[in-house]
């Protein structure tokens, strides 16, 4: 966009106008001009396609011509969500007072810019999930992503190292970031990798605060000599970050936003990691179905009665705890939340009452609530104070007073205030008047009851100065020009006393004033003007009475809202039948009927077949092998999810379930392209693989769903066995071997580990053939399958019967002809020997062929006697089969 004026004859409009635009080079202006804003020059261009506005121009054919569009001022909140949501940023330039005679040029300045990651319109914001600014910043190979939701006030800092800050905004996905112009060309490249999960970047200007500016800023907005209450460092980036936050928010929002109280240290790694692709893969928070909230996790879970609940519902579920005494404090709120159903019940109906009161306070704290906001707040701390009563008794340690989730503390002084000092039912905006109720303020009633009393107050100067003058036909007349007057006929032109002051003779009439009929015409005159004025000025002073409150108020509802999201989690399990999972610091996962709880939820009238599971470092990989369509990724899903619910202190889909503690949950499920880096599903596969096996340790759960499958067939088994072989032995020994591994597979041949490796243990989902139909059990037994059955569930999926009846004729081959005997390579035998590279299945080799292939490469000083006679009768049954 421009930052300077085109070269073009200036006017004093055009002057006002640059000078705004520099204040604001990178956002589109809203110049307000009367009833309209109206954008210019680049602005115009690029907002008038987003608003689908006609572009056309100021002062057409001149040399001073200008494109230009404009919007409505009362239809600015829409059109500012529109600009928003198309990652821009929209100052607003306001006129700052009124348009006057012999005024040239009215004064204006910007009030606000409005970003994607301030954005705090109530009506257009998602109200269950909270809409965060990011900074990030780093020193010394360190760095810090400081968070701020500005809409709510939530302020925390996350110190990290500079290696995981991708990581850690891709969990978070922020709508914008700010950075330093040095960082950006070390950021970009984790940004681009972001896809359209990338926040808009804005560049911080050379006032941002850094180093000691840093530490004063935050000491100064918080009101400490130090920032230890915090847990934050005074040198290091953690401060740089968070005042970055705090300056870029009060600089564009033209506020000291006060409702930002308090500041939160989140560490990095502590609690459960779920990074963003185990997320997405568990779809935790969208469903991969079509990326809505619809079928995740969190619309499963979310049974919250307040906006504020169902983003610390949210929290819950981004950061799961890792201490067992935090998450068994958790549970037992749950437990006893969900053994009273009548508390319960009532506890979720009082809540239901409560308006979002962290976002109302936040509009307020900017400058930008309304009187009907202010009466909702009151109204809210009201509902949110009958909350309190209905724990009476509570014995868990989070339910008691003072406990974490304990709604005490509402500021009710605040709601009498507001009760007392503005009317039941204000108006939509402080311009309207008519706010402060009567008997508040000794002026606005002064001026309510000469407004109401004008007329007799007119009537009974018209009568004294009738009966002084001896003019029955005096009246109290109103002149536009004049205001009020005396007017009599001509015939009584002399009963005018010499001291009046004359206002207009006519022919026929004389219209005089005295000084009582100025005076009481003066108020009369001003009174609308006084009376907006001072209610205006009562409204403001309530509305800073109230923001003086915020920390009090934010204080409060943070544990309403932690309460709301156990009450949610306390319906949900009891509505599904869910148990409370014993926790163990040992690296275990023993699940008796283990279900999915999306996909229970999704299909009622379908029985969900439960299954067990049972991970041990004596049995830690689990080989899952079946067909397809069979549930064996659900399956491996529902365990990752049953591990999660442990750690956010939810009751699990199951009849009985012991979790060990875990600090990560890895997963490699499904497929994905990254085709805008030029990556490929497998090369994504492999990389989300990799990074699997650097990281995982072994209290961390790992789920892998056919792992190798994207590229040909025998470099595909060769990795999911090496793989398979890594996460079993570990890196340095077993000894820092991930102890529960879940690993589904196609590969039939990899559930030969069990033979060599003792902690790989064979399971299978069971089917069973019907008159040539197979029936998906979708249960979990012991063994291996030795069919993947895929030409029967293509058939299922409409292939056409020829292309079917073909598949079956090459598959009967495939299966005749395999490269090794007994209908497997020889991995199991020498897991060292790689594989050649040019091996590949001829699907025209007899079987004959294949026995003399297979005893040319069998090295028989490494075959134990049981294994040869295995060999020999596999050799025969070949053999057999081809003749």
């Amino acid at each position: 966009m421009l930052a300077s004026a085109p070269r073009m004859r200036s006017t004093p409009m055009l002057e006002q106008y640059w000078a705004l635009k520099r204040e604001a080079p990178d956002a589109i202006l809203l110049y307000r001009l009367g009833d309209f804003y109206e954008m210019f020059f680049e602005d115009a261009e690029t907002a008038a396609p987003l608003l689908g506005l006609v572009l056309t121009a100021r002062h057409r054919d001149s040399d001073i011509e200008a494109p230009m569009c404009g919007i409505p001022h009362h239809a600015l909140e829409g059109y500012l969500a529109r600009l928003v949501a198309a990652g821009k940023k929209v100052a607003i330039g306001e006129q700052v007072e009124p348009p006057g005679r012999g005024k040239a040029l009215v004064a204006r300045k910007i009030v606000r810019v409005v970003t994607p990651g301030t954005w705090a319109d109530a009506e257009r914001l998602d109200a269950r999930r909270p809409n965060e600014l990011a900074a990030f910043a780093r020193s010394d190979g360190s760095a810090a992503v400081a968070y701020l939701d500005l809409s709510a006030g939530d302020f925390s800092v996350t110190p990290l190292p500079e290696a995981a800050a991708r990581e850690q905004l891709a969990r978070r996905a922020p709508r914008e970031l700010l950075l330093r112009a040095e960082d950006e060309p070390a950021v970009k490249p984790w940004l681009a990798s972001l896809g359209s999960a990338a926040p808009l970047v804005s560049l911080l200007g050379g006032d941002a605060p850094a180093g000691r500016a840093a530490v004063d800023l935050l000491k100064r907005h918080f009101a400490t000599e130090t920032l230890l209450p915090f847990g934050i460092s005074e040198a290091g980036p953690e401060a740089d970050a968070a005042a970055s936050l705090l300056h870029y928010a009060r600089s564009t929002q033209k506020s000291a936003c006060t409702h930002v109280a308090s500041l939160r240290r989140e560490p990095w790694e502590e609690g459960l990691v779920v990074d963003s692709v185990t997320a997405g893969h568990l779809e935790l928070f969208r469903s991969l179905r079509d990326g809505g909230r619809a079928g995740s996790l969190v619309a499963l879970l979310d049974r919250t009665g307040t906006a504020f609940g169902a983003r610390t519902l949210r929290r819950l579920l981004e950061r799961p705890l890792g201490r067992r005494a935090e998450i068994e404090a958790r549970l037992s709120a749950v437990e006893e939340l969900l053994e009273d159903p009548s508390r319960l019940s009532a506890i979720a109906k009082a809540l239901s009452l409560v308006p979002d009161l962290p976002r109302i306070a936040g509009r307020l704290s900017v400058g930008t609530g309304t009187p009907r906001d202010v009466a909702g707040l009151a109204e809210g701390i009201l509902a949110a104070s009958r909350v309190e009563p209905l724990l009476a008794g509570a014995e868990s340690d989070l339910l008691r007073p003072g406990g974490e989730a304990w709604p005490g503390g509402f500021p009710l002084d605040v709601a009498e205030e507001v009760r007392r000092r503005l009317v039941p039912e204000p108006p939509a905006t402080a311009r309207d008047g008519n706010l402060v109720p009567d008997g508040v303020d000794a002026e606005v009633d002064e001026v309510r009851r000469l407004r109401r009393e004008s007329a007799s107050i007119l009537a009974g100067l018209e009568a004294e100065e009738r009966a002084e003058r001896g003019i029955p036909t005096l009246r109290v007349k109103f002149n536009q020009v004049f205001g009020h007057v005396f007017e009599v006929p001509a015939s009584a032109r002399a009963k005018v006393p010499p001291d009046a002051l004359k206002r207009q003779t006519l022919a026929s009439t004389e219209r005089y004033a005295t000084p009582a009929l100025v005076q009481v015409d003066e108020k009369l005159r001003t009174a609308d003007a006084r009376l907006a004025e001072r209610e205006a000025e009562l409204f403001a002073a309530l509305v800073a009475d109230v923001v003086a409150a915020t920390p009090r108020l934010l204080s409060a509802t943070a544990a309403l809202g932690l309460l709301d999201a156990l009450v949610s989690l306390s319906e949900v399990a009891r509505s599904h039948g869910w148990c409370r999972p014993a926790l163990s610091e040992e690296p275990v996962l023993e699940v008796t009927d283990g279900r999915h709880p999306v996909v229970e939820a999704l299909r009622p009238r379908e029985p969900f077949v439960p299954n067990d599971t049972s991970l041990s470092p004596e049995s830690r990989v689990v080989i899952l092998t079946g067909p397809n369509m069979g549930g064996k990724s659900t399956y491996l899903r529902q365990n990752a999810l049953v591990v999660l619910l442990a750690h956010v202190g939810s009751f699990v889909p199951a009849a009985r379930a012991t979790v060990g503690l875990c600090d990560r949950i890895f997963t490699r499920v499904g497929a994905s392209d990254s085709l805008a880096q030029g990556e490929s599903t497998f090369f994504v596969e492999m990389a989300e693989t990799a990074h699997i096996l650097r990281q995982a340790t072994r209290r961390s759960l790992v789920v892998l769903d056919e792992v190798g499958r994207g590229t040909s067939t025998f470099d595909g088994l060769s990795l999911a066995w090496a793989i398979a072989e890594r996460l079993h032995d570990g890196a340095a020994g077993e000894a820092d071997a991930p102890a529960r591994v879940l690993f589904a597979t196609h590969y039939h041949e990899l559930t030969e580990l069990a033979l060599v490796k003792p902690g790989v243990k064979n399971r299978t989902m069971a089917v069973r053939e019907w008159r040539g139909e197979v029936v998906f059990l979708r249960k979990v037994v012991e063994g291996a399958a030795d069919r993947s059955y895929g030409v029967q569930v293509a058939r299922l999926a409409g292939i056409p019967e020829p292309v079917l009846t073909r598949a079956r004729e090459i598959l009967h081959n495939l299966e005749r002809q395999q490269l090794d005997v007994g209908g497997r390579p020889r991995l199991a035998e020498r897991a060292d020997e790689p594989v050649p590279s040019g091996a590949q299945l001829d699907l025209f080799q007899g079987a004959s062929d294949v026995v003399l292939d297979a005893l040319a490469r069998l090295d028989v000083d490494q075959l134990t006697p049981l294994a040869a006679l295995n060999v020999l009768a596999s050799l025969q049954d070949r053999l057999r089969g081809d003749g």
